[in-house]
């Protein structure tokens, strides 16, 4: 983990009608240095109503944790977590992205989050989110900071939502 680039920053992306949006430069870049294939994982996060995606090599390291973990239940005599793999590699799905960062969402997950004609990226170190605009800014229990991020993007870039 010590030589991942992390996800940092933030960004108000167009998405077009095929749905393909552009991941941020700052984003992208830390993707293509964390990961010798251009492609990312997206999963829908429900708690918080928005995609999370990460790199490739991100996946092995999560895997290794949630294994971690099995193991540790399973040593203090505990139940272990079955699920928690499937639900971390079972309901993602990869996408490929090119040179520019242009890649399409997952049709189910970009329903599932909201997504539209505007997606806003915000980083979370191991991991990004992609947020439909109008579901951040609704939501009452999204972190004040970003939800004010957020609309001054859109504000700035004449986005009416």
């Amino acid at each position: 983990m010590a030589d991942r680039e992390l996800f940092e920053g933030f960004a108000l992306q167009a998405v077009d009608l095929k749905g393909r949006v552009a991941i941020p430069a700052d984003l992208r870049a830390a993707a293509e240095r964390n990961s010798d294939i251009r492609q990312i994982v997206v999963g829908y996060r429900a708690e918080d109503g928005c995609l999370s995606a990460h790199d490739l090599s991100w996946s092995k390291e999560k895997y290794e944790r949630i294994d971690r973990r099995e193991q540790i239940a399973v040593d203090r005599g505990d139940e272990a977590d079955r699920s928690a793999k499937r639900r971390a590699f079972g309901q993602v799905e990869k996408a490929p992205f090119d040179d520019s960062g242009r890649f399409v969402i997952p049709p189910f997950f970009k329903m599932k989050a909201g997504i539209q004609k505007w997606a806003f990226f915000n980083g979370n170190g191991e991991t990004f989110d992609i947020w439909a605009p109008e579901v951040l800014l609704k939501d009452d229990r999204a972190d004040p900071g970003l939800r004010e991020i957020c609309e001054f993007l859109c504000h700035s870039k004449g986005v009416k939502l």
